[in-house]
């Protein structure tokens, strides 16, 4: 039975991520970690502890870091005052909550019953379990990638003891979701996510293209979700409803994409992977307008050790078909 270990931010796309994994049984679930990033750690906790509670499960859950590894981070709630923030250039980080709603969770009453969680940190949880079980872990990160970070920073060792890391964030088609070139994940922490790509770690980079590609549900997929009449599905569905509100006010249809889900379908089916590439990956950290873009060397010109695999195309029935199996 394959070994796993999340990183999450979660919010409603994570959600329905760690659902999929959850579903699964072919994989053991070791632990959660939580990161701050689409909504602050503390409801970050509670939307993982609502997201067991569905699916009747209780993994333990890892309070990580409340906060970007250099810089500053703060709540904004509404889209015109996010935009406002990063046109603006400020090294302060900020969540996502203008687009997965202020409780993370489409802001329609999703709330645990048990909001407890483990009193070991995150990080030394991920040191831990990487150390007792080497080269037997995949790691599937949904958020900033500030806890795997600072993991590596307090003990180097773990980079060659992860059997695989999985990562939701940046883009290898230089579109950007939060500025013209940076997706959210990085952009939140780009000095993280610049640590963790330099470190050596096999990881496989599933950018946010894949996402708006052939994770992109429309109205009729989500009517399918919706006809399976599962709670699952149902969950799936409704707690993107802020997103749904905001795809249809930006780009004038309703849906939602699934970036995390589609991560963590990869990890548990990489023949969902049509196209990869082994390639140097190079993480800008500098604030303005490229802060947070992923820089992808697809002809060596910075001639550096291609460090990442990056997903350049995914099937998206294969995807659609695994998500359909686990809402069920």
């Amino acid at each position: 039975m394959e070994k796993f270990i999340i990183d999450a931010d979660t919010g409603s796309d994570d959600a329905v991520a760690i659902l999929l994994a959850l579903r699964d049984p072919s994989i053991e679930i070791l632990g959660i970690s939580i990161v701050s990033g689409n909504v602050p750690l503390e409801l970050g906790i509670l939307n993982t502890k609502s997201t067991m509670e569905l699916c009747e499960q209780d993994i333990k859950v890892y309070a990580g870091s409340n906060k970007p590894l250099s810089r500053e981070y703060k709540e904004i709630h509404n889209l015109d005052e996010f935009m406002d923030h990063v046109k603006s250039e400020s090294p302060i980080s900020a969540s996502g909550q203008c687009v997965h709603g202020i409780d993370g969770m489409g802001d329609i009453g999703i709330y645990p019953k048990n909001k407890t969680y483990e009193k070991e940190s995150g990080v030394d949880f991920l040191i831990k379990s990487l150390n007792e079980q080497p080269n037997e872990i995949t790691v599937v990160t949904l958020g900033p990638l500030t806890n795997i970070a600072k993991a590596i920073e307090k003990d180097p060792s773990i980079i060659e003891k992860v059997k695989h890391c999985y990562v939701m964030g940046g883009t290898s088609d230089g579109s950007g979701n939060v500025s013209a070139a940076a997706e959210y994940n990085i952009w939140v922490d780009p000095e993280a996510a610049k640590i963790v790509f330099d470190s050596g770690m096999k990881i496989t980079m599933v950018g946010w293209d894949n996402s708006y590609k052939y994770a992109m549900l429309k109205e009729d997929e989500m009517s399918l979700l919706k006809s399976l009449k599962t709670k699952y599905a149902d969950f799936s569905v409704d707690i993107q409803k802020t997103l749904i509100d905001l795809t249809f006010r930006t780009y004038g249809f309703y849906g939602f994409d699934l970036p995390d889900p589609i991560t963590m379908a990869i990890a548990l089916d990489n023949k969902i992977i049509e196209e990869s590439q082994q390639l140097d990956v190079i993480v800008d950290t500098r604030d303005g307008l490229t802060r947070g873009q992923t820089i992808v060397d697809y002809f060596g010109v910075e001639n550096k050790q291609k460090n990442i695999r990056v997903v350049t195309k995914a099937n998206k029935k294969r995807f659609m078909d695994l998500l359909i199996k686990s809402l069920k």
